[in-house]
């Protein structure tokens, strides 16, 4: 496998930061642990106990519990913030209030760090991002207060939009345009959750999980502290040709590969400008692609964290259904690169539409590829599928326990679990086409532009996972409706991108507006 994907060690090195920067990232699901609310019990006679509170809606617990002398608290799977700090029933939002200042922070930091990463570089942003969030990452278990828990999460969401935006570009600069679909197949956000996920499970308290699981990025920034250069993609779209030889031949040097850091031919517009977000509405194929990709991000983001965040509300096991659900998206996101690899006319739209197309249509897709987009727009939607699933279990079907293991609680978790994994990868397009769709000089704003929309969808998806105390199928009432306008967004406006060289990203489109080349300069331009 490593020789047609041209794999060398400064590729494995780059995998294995990425994974690790990803472990850091599964801060944004720290809110289905640190938000969770144990059963409570009223124990002074004036119930029948824990059996009629299941069947109660929240409100009704929270009245009936009002009125109860002696409150008893299970033996929860994890000691939460809502548990220390008493954050239930009238003070409840309060919890989903310090998640969606979490996801505030990764919106801020958003818009911030992408014209830090184009203006001073990939790595020192990098490094400044990562250093900051274990810094508040540790601070946050020695929060004396939910308030000041809240300040610290929003420091930690900014460092997350970090890696997102400007860490994630610096490692795709860094390796071969064949294996990106590789790398976030291999080492994705699925493993980076399992062992998240364990990390809490072995620290058992959210004090103690906050500190754990901010150190999870500690490798990573002793890399790029010690041992990376910054890319010399990056030095060669600034016209610094010295510090990018430099650059090269410290790649080449960890790579053990003399081709390493070569760029090929670059086209460099207006050297030595300071871009900003107007640049790209600065000719109608990059606004036009701004444009979808922000949506398809929103919605993505809006589907993924709702449910996620949701999921926490499900009956069952709490570690078993956050486990099952990361190892079931990390095996699916494996079958992507299986398909990207042996299927060779299975490009970016239908890395996109693939895990929203019903069963019937993917033999449809093999029998004629070049209709199958025709066959995607009469499909039914698996992510529609399953939580269409989901909803009218909950509304029609009668819960029979309050054990969490009848045939309907296990359904519903199980179709959870398939619903989440193929929502998830949907994000590897969104990835993929955004980082290859903007040139270099304003990959990290255009970057930054797309996970800004998805930013604004992730604020929104705590208040979805809070509707569910009023009505439980409403999130995923949320997520059919979003998942029918990505489809049709993807259907009828998705480029693809496939294989496209990083480094000439932007020339196809130079002869739009017909200006003078005197402002431009072109550099074949081989570092070796």
């Amino acid at each position: 496998m490593a020789a047609p994907l041209n794999i060398n060690r400064l590729h494995c090195f780059s995998f294995l930061l990425w994974q690790f920067a990803l472990f850091y990232c599964c801060q944004q699901i720290f809110p289905i642990f640190y938000n969770y609310t144990p059963q409570r019990e009223c124990v002074d006679g004036s119930s029948n106990g824990t059996k009629i509170l299941c069947e109660l809606s929240t409100e009704q617990q929270c009245q009936l519990l009002k009125n109860c002398s002696n409150v008893t608290v299970e033996d929860p799977p994890f000691h939460s913030m809502v548990e220390e700090f008493d954050l239930y029933c009238d003070r409840a939002y309060d919890a989903t209030l310090a998640a969606t200042i979490q996801f505030l922070g990764v919106l801020f930091g958003t818009v911030t760090y992408g014209h830090l990463g184009d203006h001073f570089g990939r790595r020192p942003t990098s490094f400044f991002g990562i250093f900051v969030g274990i810094i508040a990452g540790i601070s946050t278990g020695f929060a004396p207060s939910w308030q000041v828990f809240a300040v610290m999460r929003f420091i930690c969401g900014t460092s997350v939009a970090c890696i997102l935006v400007v860490f994630y570009t610096y490692i795709v600069e860094l390796i071969r345009p064949e294996q990106r679909v590789f790398m976030r197949s291999f080492f994705n956000w699925g493993y980076a959750r399992v062992v998240f996920t364990v990390v809490c499970m072995l620290c058992d308290h959210w004090r103690s999980a906050s500190i754990a699981t901010a150190l999870l990025a500690s490798p990573t920034l002793l890399a790029i502290a010690f041992l990376l250069p910054e890319t010399p993609k990056w030095y060669i779209s600034k016209g610094r040709f010295a510090d990018a030889k430099r650059a090269a031949a410290r790649l080449k040097y960890l790579s053990g590969n003399e081709d390493e850091g070569s760029t090929g031919e670059i086209h460099i517009a207006h050297p030595g400008k300071a871009y900003t977000i107007k640049d790209l509405l600065a000719n109608s194929t990059i606004a036009t692609r701004t444009l979808i990709l922000c949506s398809l991000w929103f919605a993505t983001s809006l589907s993924a964290f709702g449910s996620d965040l949701n999921s926490g509300n499900l009956l069952g096991d709490f570690y078993v259904n956050q486990i099952a659900s990361a190892a079931v998206t990390a095996f699916a996101k494996i079958f992507v690169f299986l398909l990207d690899t042996y299927w060779t006319s299975f490009d970016r739209r239908k890395l996109h539409q693939f895990p929203q197309v019903r069963p019937t249509a993917i033999s449809e897709v093999f029998h004629d590829n070049k209709n199958c987009l025709n066959s995607f727009n009469f499909s039914q939607v698996l992510v529609i599928i399953c939580y269409s699933a989901i909803m009218c279990l909950q509304i029609f079907v009668p819960d029979s326990s309050c054990d969490g293991k009848s045939a309907r609680d296990w359904s519903i978790i199980i179709i959870n679990i398939i619903g989440v994994s193929f929502i998830e990868l949907t994000w590897d397009a969104c990835y993929l086409i955004a980082v290859e769709s903007f040139p270099t000089h304003i990959r990290t704003i255009g970057m930054g532009t797309c996970s800004l929309a998805a930013r604004i969808g992730a604020l929104i998806a705590p208040q979805m996972a809070y509707l569910s105390i009023f009505y439980q199928p409403a999130p995923y009432i949320v997520v059919v409706v979003i998942g029918i306008m990505a489809l049709i967004i993807s259907l009828v406006s998705l480029p693809d991108t496939k294989g496209v060289d990083l480094a000439t990203i932007g020339e196809e489109r130079t002869e739009e507006k017909q200006e003078p080349r005197r402002e431009e300069k072109k550099e074949e331009f081989h570092l070796r």
